[in-house]
C-alpha cells in the first residue's frame, strides 16, 4: 500500500445482507490495496471501530446506507461515512445533531440546500468520530464543522490529534459521503474509488480527491 494514500471502495448491498457485503467489499478492498491475505480477521474496541487482528498497521473503516457500502484503506486512523438523503430532517434532530453556530449557518442558506447540508454535516461528523474510534459515545455537538468554504473544517478539543476531513461526491446524486484521517492534510489527488459489482469484480475505476 502507498503511503499516505487513503483507497474508497464501494459496491451495491447485496441481497439485503449488509454485515455480508460490508465483509466481502473489506476482503476485496485489502486485496486491491495491499498485500494482507484473505480473508481477513479483525476486532472491534469498545467502542464498536475495526480493526484488523494481524495487521493492526492497516486501518479500515466501513459505513453503509441504503442500497451501498463503502469501505476506506489507509495507514493511518480512519473513518467514512456513507448517507443516503431519504428523509428531510425534523427540527428535533437538527438540534441534536448541530451545534448552534452550525444551525446558524445551516438556517442561512436556501431551503433547497439545506436537506443536502445536514446530511453533509451528519457524514462529516459520523466520519471524525468513526475516525477518533469513539463513535456515537462522543456527542455530535462535542465538537465544531465549519461548512462555509464548502469543504469541512473540524476544530475539536477531544484529543491532541489533528484530522482532515473531506466530502466525497458519491456516483448517484441522493447519496453524500464524507471521509476523515488522523495527521493528514486531504488533497484532491491523494485518493482514488473503485467500484465493484454484485460478484465482488471490479467493475470501473475513477478518481475520488480527497
Amino acid at each position: 500500500m502507498e503511503s499516505g494514500m487513503i483507497y474508497i471502495y464501494a459496491t451495491r448491498i447485496q441481497n439485503g445482507d449488509q454485515h455480508g457485503t460490508a465483509e466481502l467489499l473489506l476482503n476485496r478492498s485489502l486485496e486491491q490495496c495491499t498485500d494482507v491475505q484473505t480473508p481477513v480477521r479483525y476486532h472491534r474496541n469498545e467502542h464498536g471501530k475495526p480493526y484488523l487482528t494481524d495487521k493492526p498497521e492497516i486501518y479500515v473503516n466501513w459505513s453503509h446506507s441504503g442500497d451501498y457500502v463503502i469501505c476506506a484503506v489507509a495507514d493511518r486512523e480512519v473513518g467514512i461515512d456513507l448517507q443516503k438523503m431519504d428523509r428531510e430532517p425534523k427540527e428535533n434532530l437538527i438540534r441534536k445533531v448541530l451545534t448552534k453556530e452550525e444551525q446558524e449557518f445551516y438556517g442561512s442558506v436556501s431551503e433547497s440546500e439545506r436537506k443536502r447540508l445536514f446530511y453533509q454535516y451528519w457524514s462529516v461528523k459520523e466520519s471524525f468520530l468513526k475516525a477518533i474510534g469513539t463513535g456515537f459515545y462522543t456527542s455530535l455537538k462535542t465538537f465544531q464543522v465549519d461548512m462555509e468554504e464548502g469543504q469541512p473544517r473540524i476544530s475539536h478539543y477531544i484529543n491532541r490529534k489533528n484530522y482532515s476531513c473531506r466530502l466525497l461526491t458519491f456516483r448517484e446524486p441522493d447519496y453524500v459521503a464524507a471521509v476523515c484521517e488522523e495527521n493528514a492534510t486531504l488533497e484532491e489527488e491523494d485518493s482514488k474509488i473503485t467500484y465493484f459489482n454484485q460478484e465482488g469484480r471490479k467493475r470501473c475505476q475513477n478518481s475520488w480527491r480527497l
